[in-house]
């Protein structure tokens, strides 16, 4: 093994070596506007489910190494304390990586890049209308872990309205984990695809357990 002690290391260091380690990653394709009503749409690996009573997200938007600016998608909650987290899949995901390019303050990225918006039901911020899966959220809280470059801002998202297309429910109702085609992040340019090849089942232990 070798090791590596984080204080000694750049910033851009810690970061390679952590997302090739650490993956792979969900991708939240998060979807903001601003007070004046200017829509951003933004990308995220840093994300994940952390609560289901109440249905919570968290997703980072870090402040940028090479500057230590902030992102538009940080700004617009700040501003705007609701979002859509829109879930990628590979039939998106060409557009979803365009759509992390750094545009100007104001550039609409669903035009940029070719993603449609479908207005939320209950939420001022747009849904991808490609996205399989699409999370209307309130925000509930937004956590600084510094001021210095590569700083998270962990963004607590609660979610209120949950869409899914149809094709990804079977007649009950339920998930079918093989219809999502799921991707996510990887380090550096890599991704990854979840195809019926690469699926596989594990039983909980508490179910054998319940059933001996």
């Amino acid at each position: 093994m070798k090791s590596f002690e984080t204080n000694e290391m750049s910033t851009a260091q810690v970061h390679s070596y952590l997302l090739h380690a650490i993956a792979p990653r969900p991708i939240a394709l998060v979807s903001t506007i601003d007070k004046d009503g200017r829509v951003n749409l933004s990308p995220f690996s840093f994300f994940n489910l952390f609560s289901a009573n109440p249905p919570v997200c968290i997703f980072s938007p870090s402040r940028r190494i090479r500057d230590n600016t902030t992102k538009h998608t940080l700004e617009n909650v700040q501003e705007v304390a609701e979002c859509v987290i829109n879930i990628v899949d590979h039939k998106i995901v060409y557009k979803v990586n365009q759509a992390s390019a750094e545009y100007p303050k104001g550039v609409n990225e669903f035009h940029e890049v070719g993603l449609t918006e479908l207005a939320s039901l209950h939420i001022k911020p747009p849904r991808v209308a490609e996205s399989p899966v699409q999370l209307e959220c309130i925000i509930k809280q937004i956590i600084p872990l510094g001021d210095g470059p590569g700083a998270g801002n962990l963004v607590l998202a609660e979610i209120k309205t949950i869409h899914f297309r149809e094709d990804l429910l079977d007649e009950a109702g339920k998930p079918i984990q093989a219809n999502f085609d799921h991707v996510a992040r990887l380090g550096g340019d890599w991704y990854s695809r979840v195809t019926t090849q690469s699926l596989f089942a594990l039983p909980k232990p508490i179910e054998k357990l319940l059933n001996t």
